[in-house]
């Protein structure tokens, strides 16, 4: 193809040479290839993504319900039981602490039972607490990133509470209702988690904003 030669007529409108077409060419397909990996990377969220499913706003929280009153429950009668647990607590925690030098362990024990206990009965209904507004900020929020941490959070709660509960009410003297409800506090928390996760929650929430890894070029 041979390259058009400029006019010397200084009226005519100048012809691009094909190098210069070339060049505009590659321009915009680097252009168009740009804009689409960014898009690919980072789509855009929907502008209306309509009413939240009722599995998040009705069953999710009937279901934390259930959990906050075990947990209620058994925190209560763990505060009416104070004294009676500590002391339980201390006798436990008794015979490992005899092999520790430099202590006195009836003291040590007292001492770790009397701050583990209240510390406890306190903690973990706090942390459940702190679930309930991150539920409703799944929906408000059309969030995903909150649904994460609220799994998360489900996650530390169940496990102090597996811990706790074993710490607090593992006796034979302790009446096993106190440990059927820290148990119905776990599952009815794991149940709620997993609702958040079905299918109709997942497919009402934004698509992921991870940012997909970058392709390499051939020559690296």
């Amino acid at each position: 193809m041979t390259t058009p030669r400029p006019s010397d007529d200084p009226d005519r409108p100048r012809i691009p040479t094909q190098a210069e077409l070339d060049a505009e060419d590659m321009a915009e397909i680097a252009r168009r290839s740009k804009d689409n990996d960014h898009n690919n990377r980072y789509p855009a969220r929907p502008v209306d993504p309509g009413a939240p499913p009722r599995v998040l706003t009705r069953d999710a929280r009937i279901v934390f319900y259930i959990a906050a009153a075990a947990c209620a429950a058994w925190m209560i009668y763990g505060f009416v039981n104070l004294s009676w647990l500590e002391s339980l607590m201390a006798e436990r925690l008794l015979p490992g602490l005899e092999s520790v030098k430099g202590i006195d362990p009836d003291t040590k024990a007292v001492s770790m039972a009397d701050f583990w206990t209240p510390g406890l009965l306190i903690g973990i209904p706090l942390f459940t607490a702190l679930g309930y507004p991150l539920l409703v900020g799944i929906a408000k929020g059309h969030s995903r990133n909150v649904r994460s941490i609220y799994l998360s959070l489900i996650v530390v709660t169940v496990l102090f509470t597996i811990v706790g509960s074993d710490l607090l009410f593992g006796y034979p003297e302790v009446s096993v209702v106190a440990r059927v409800l820290a148990w119905i506090h776990c599952g009815a928390l794991v149940l709620s988690g997993l609702i958040t996760l079905r299918k109709q929650v997942s497919e009402w929430l934004p698509l992921s904003m991870a940012a997909k890894p970058f392709r390499r070029s051939r020559d690296e």
